[in-house]
């Protein structure tokens, strides 16, 4: 199959991402495009402008930048690579559950980001600790989420694949495939 042909496949096939915080609360649903899938998980694309919806499904917005999320199986995190700050932006979440083309991610509030200079930080801790007292987290996610909060802000401030090159490289083929700003 010539490119053109595998890129017109590519943008037919979306996935549908609903989103929700802890314990199960839903707060948006978005449109995405499968790119593929390497050994770090599936990759999917959103194009500025593209919307996205509160829970009962009216408009709640447009995304402002183009960007590439990762979806690993089986851990407590998913990534997006940006084409400005942060440049990447991890959230802890519950290991993500598919059904058929959607995908269900429960935030659990941290996230770690890495800024365009290089500098790596921890969001949001504190709407965990909060969220996680009001809304009767269990411990073993708790310690779970936290534990997997302290391995990725390791491996995005190291640069540890696939936060050294192979995001931005997913980045830089959708954005060209896309002619995305």
């Amino acid at each position: 199959m010539d490119r053109l042909a595998e890129n017109e496949i590519v943008k037919q096939f979306t996935i549908e991402v609903r989103s929700f915080k802890w314990p199960y609360r839903p707060t948006s649903i978005a449109m995405t495009r499968f790119l593929g899938q390497d050994t770090f998980g599936r990759w999917l694309g959103i194009m500025r402008g593209d919307p996205w919806w509160s829970v009962d499904h009216s408009l709640a917005g447009v995304f402002i930048h183009s960007f590439v999320k990762l979806v690993p199986d089986d851990t407590f995190w998913t990534a997006c690579f940006n084409p400005s700050n942060p440049i990447v932006d991890v959230d802890i979440v519950l290991p993500v559950q598919w059904i058929d083309c959607v995908l269900e991610e429960v935030d659990l509030e941290l996230d770690i980001l890495r800024s365009a200079e290089g500098h790596v930080f921890v969001r949001d801790q504190e709407a965990f600790d909060r969220v996680r007292e009001q809304w009767n987290m269990p411990d073993t996610i708790a310690i779970q989420a936290e534990t997997a909060c302290a391995l990725i802000r390791r491996q995005v401030e190291d640069r540890t694949e696939p936060f050294g090159t192979v995001g931005r490289e997913w980045l830089t083929r959708f954005l060209a495939d896309t002619d995305a700003p």
